[in-house]
C-alpha cells in the first residue's frame, strides 16, 4: 500500500516514543475522546460514534477489522458513513503483542477497503493509501482522513504533556492523593494562568485534558491569522461538533446518570456531554485564550423559566449573544447550517423573543448586526 513520506515519520516517532516509556494516554483521556481529537485534527466532520462494549462497534471491529476481541480492553471508532471513507479509531489491547498484531491486521483492512473503492470512486481510494496506522504501546490508532497526518500526529500529542514533550516529568503530574482527599472542580483562572505561563506543574489530570483540547482547537481549529470573528465561529461550531447535550439531566428515572462534568469544559469537550453551563464555559475558556472580550451570562430560559446560560462577545465595540447551547438541538438527524446558528451573533431583542430572560441591568445591550450568521 502507498504512504506519503510525511505518514512515515509520525509512525517512527511513534515507535520511539514507545521505547522511551510514553506508552500511556494522559489521564482524563478516553478512546472516544483520542477518537474525536484525531478526527478533527484529521478533518472528518461528523461522522458515527461506535464504542466499545455496543453491538456495532463489536461487529465493526471484529468483521471488518478482523480484531480478536477479548484482546481489545477499550476503543472508539468514528467513521463518515455512507459513501465517505474517512475513519477514525483509537484501541487499547491487553499488551503490546495484541497492538502489534492489531496493527498489521488494521493494515490489511485499509488496503482491502482502497480496493472496494478502486474505479469506483478514486477520491476515496486515495484517502484511504494515504491513511496511516500508528502504534503506541499497547495503543494503537486508525487515520483515515483527509489530512491522515493530522490525524496520526493528534493521536501523538494525547500521550504527551502540553508543553513538555513525551517525557513527564513528576513536577508536571496531578497530585493523585490530593485530588482522592478534595476532589477536582474546574477553575478557569488555575487553566488560563497554565496556558499563558506554558507550565503545567500542579495540575489535574482533568486540567490537563481541558488544556489538550483548547491547544488543539487554537493551534487547527481556529489558528492565529483568522479574525476574530472567524476563530469566534470556528470555535462555535467546532463545541457542537464535539459537545452534545447531556439528556440525561431531562430523565424522571433514576438509574439514567447525568455526567459528573457537564456544567464545565471537561463535559463539552472531553466527555462530549455536557448541559448549557458545559457549554458556555467551554466558549468562555476558549475566547479568553483568544483574547475576544465574552462575557457569560446566567438567566433562565423558556415559559418555565429554567435557569440558562449563554454567552456575549464584542467584536469592533459591539456586543453580541451566542447561545451554544440552543445551536446544538437534540434532534433525529442532521441539525441544518440555518438551526446550527440561529442564536449566533444575535441581538438581545432577539434573545428576548426567544424566551431568553436576564437581568437587563447586569450585562450589556447586544445590538451589533454586522457580525451576524449569514449562511
Amino acid at each position: 500500500m502507498k504512504r506519503l513520506l510525511s505518514l512515515i515519520i509520525p509512525l517512527a516517532l511513534a515507535l520511539c516514543l514507545a521505547a522511551c516509556g510514553a506508552e500511556e494516554p494522559r489521564e482524563g483521556w478516553s478512546a472516544l475522546s483520542i477518537a474525536r481529537r484525531a478526527a478533527s485534527a484529521g478533518g472528518l466532520e461528523g461522522g458515527f460514534e461506535l464504542t466499545y462494549g455496543g453491538e456495532l462497534f463489536e461487529d465493526y471491529a471484529g468483521e471488518y477489522y478482523g480484531l480478536d476481541m477479548p484482546k481489545l480492553v477499550s476503543g472508539a471508532i468514528i467513521a463518515a458513513g455512507g459513501s465517505e471513507a474517512g475513519e477514525a479509531a483509537a484501541l487499547q489491547f491487553t499488551d503490546e503483542s495484541a497492538a502489534a498484531e492489531a496493527a498489521q491486521l488494521l493494515e490489511d483492512y485499509l488496503a482491502r477497503r482502497a480496493a472496494d473503492f478502486e474505479g469506483y470512486m478514486p477520491e476515496e481510494a486515495e484517502l484511504l493509501e494515504n491513511a496511516a496506522v500508528v502504534r503506541k504501546g499497547r495503543w494503537c490508532a486508525l487515520a483515515a482522513l483527509p489530512d491522515s497526518a493530522a490525524g496520526a500526529a493528534a493521536f501523538e500529542e494525547c500521550f504527551s504533556i502540553p508543553g513538555g514533550g513525551a517525557a513527564e516529568s513528576a513536577a508536571g503530574l496531578p497530585d493523585e492523593a490530593a485530588a482522592a482527599e478534595t476532589g477536582w472542580s474546574y477553575d478557569a483562572a488555575r487553566i488560563l494562568e497554565a496556558w499563558r505561563a506554558g507550565a503545567t506543574a500542579g495540575l489535574a489530570a482533568e486540567d490537563l485534558a481541558i488544556l489538550a483540547e483548547c491547544e488543539h482547537v487554537l493551534s487547527a481549529v481556529a489558528p492565529p491569522g483568522m479574525t476574530d470573528y472567524e476563530r469566534e465561529l470556528a470555535v462555535h461550531d467546532y463545541i457542537i461538533e464535539t459537545a452534545e447535550y447531556d439528556s440525561n439531566r431531562l430523565s424522571l428515572l433514576p438509574f439514567f446518570e447525568e455526567n459528573p462534568n457537564n456544567t464545565n469544559p471537561y463535559g463539552a469537550l472531553v466527555d462530549g456531554r455536557a448541559v448549557c453551563e458545559g457549554y458556555s464555559s467551554a466558549f468562555q475558556l476558549l475566547m479568553d485564550m483568544i483574547g475576544v472580550e465574552c462575557i457569560t451570562v446566567r438567566g433562565e430560559s423558556n415559559a418555565d423559566r429554567d435557569p440558562h446560560a449563554w454567552n456575549m462577545v464584542r467584536l469592533d465595540g459591539e456586543w453580541y449573544c451566542v447561545d451554544v447551547t440552543w445551536d446544538d438541538p437534540i434532534v433525529l438527524g442532521a441539525v441544518s447550517e440555518q438551526a446550527a446558528h440561529r442564536y449566533f451573533n444575535v441581538t438581545s431583542d432577539f434573545m428576548r423573543e426567544t424566551k431568553h430572560f436576564w437581568d437587563g441591568e447586569s450585562v450589556p445591550e447586544a445590538e451589533g448586526t454586522l457580525y451576524a450568521w449569514r449562511p
